[in-house]
């Protein structure tokens, strides 16, 4: 299931001919209406994602369908990789006293959301300076703003510590990392990166379980870079690698310390990339799906088996295509 830029198609397989379910709306020729912010496949086949504001579930068996849950302007998978949760936000100066660092600019509420649609039933206000990241299985995780360093211009680039909070949200239980960012989340795992690092490899693994972190699964093509994407289970992390000719695409395998290469694109060089960027990707299940947004090649790599598929022909896309899920079998 893909979003092409403006159209939803689907295909029956790699190399089959794209069915357009939904087309693009009148008038809106140069808008992607379908798109969704942070899309993600959830454990029950359903697809997820942020659009005009709203938190929506998409399935792959009706795509050209949107499943409104309600307000986000973030949002992440519950701890089960079921349920979600909705971030929104209100302003600092009318929600937290006290001094705070410049960049904190909101205060943080989450609610829980059955992607049934069925009314919500929790909702969280976290302490002000707490940007809530993930779920997990020991509680909430969340950045901490500590303070500001000087950014661009007039401009304050925030320092924040990664930390698990208690079951009620209202303080620390744990600091997992002090001047870190997460890069992502699932599972029983946290890929995270120290800010100030300038070493061959500055990206961690924390488990959840084990209260440890230790560094990511080396590639023979180079380092972890950029920030990536972990599956639901929280086993496979697709991550770009230190490469300034090509952009290379590796999984890492946390639980097993290994690296398998998932391909080679020319859409990007540098030391250090985004996954998301000129390519889209998504997880479905064990499946790492990418779409390059510019060639319309797309690849399908089992992180499971080691089989990799890739589309004889490119996809007709156009600015903002996305890669959204696969249905389950």
């Amino acid at each position: 299931m893909l979003n092409l830029g403006g159209r939803i198609a689907v295909l029956d397989s790699i190399d089959a001919k794209p069915e357009i379910v939904a087309e693009r709306p009148e008038g809106t020729e140069k808008l992607d209406v379908y798109r969704l912010a942070a899309p993600r496949q959830l454990a029950n086949g359903r697809i997820a994602g942020v659009q005009d504001g709203s938190l929506v579930t998409v399935s792959p068996d009706t795509p050209e369908k949107t499943r409104l849950l309600g307000p986000a302007a973030a949002w992440f998978p519950a701890a089960d990789n079921e349920k979600s949760w909705a971030v929104t936000e209100e302003p600092a100066g009318t929600a937290c006293g006290g001094r705070l660092p410049p960049s904190v600019q909101a205060r943080f509420t989450i609610t829980e959301h059955d992607t049934s649609g069925r009314p919500s039933r929790t909702k969280l206000s976290l302490p002000c300076g707490m940007e809530p990241v993930a779920e997990t299985s020991q509680g909430l995780l969340a950045h901490r703003t500590t303070e500001d360093a000087a950014g661009t211009g007039d401009g304050k680039i925030a320092l924040t510590d990664i930390v698990l909070l208690d079951k009620q949200i209202r303080s620390v239980a744990q600091v997992i990392a002090k001047n870190a960012t997460v890069l992502s989340t699932a599972g029983p795992r946290v890929v995270w990166k120290q800010n100030d690092c300038k070493g061959a490899s500055c990206v961690n693994v924390y488990s959840i379980d084990d209260r440890k972190s230790k560094p990511a699964p080396r590639c023979a093509a180079g380092d972890a870079s950029g920030r990536g994407a972990i599956d639901g289970s929280g086993r496979w992390y697709a991550t770009a690698v230190e490469s300034r000719e090509v952009y290379q695409v590796a999984i890492l395998d946390l639980e097993a310390g290994q690296c398998q290469e998932a391909g080679t694109y020319p859409a990007a060089a540098g030391n250090e990339v985004d996954l998301e960027g000129a390519l889209s990707t998504t997880w479905s299940r064990s499946r790492l799906l990418l779409l390059d947004t510019e060639s319309g090649a797309l690849t399908s790599f089992d992180a499971a088996t080691g089989k990799q598929e890739k589309r004889k022909d490119g996809l007709d896309v156009s600015k903002g295509a996305q890669v959204w899920g696969a249905r389950h079998e």
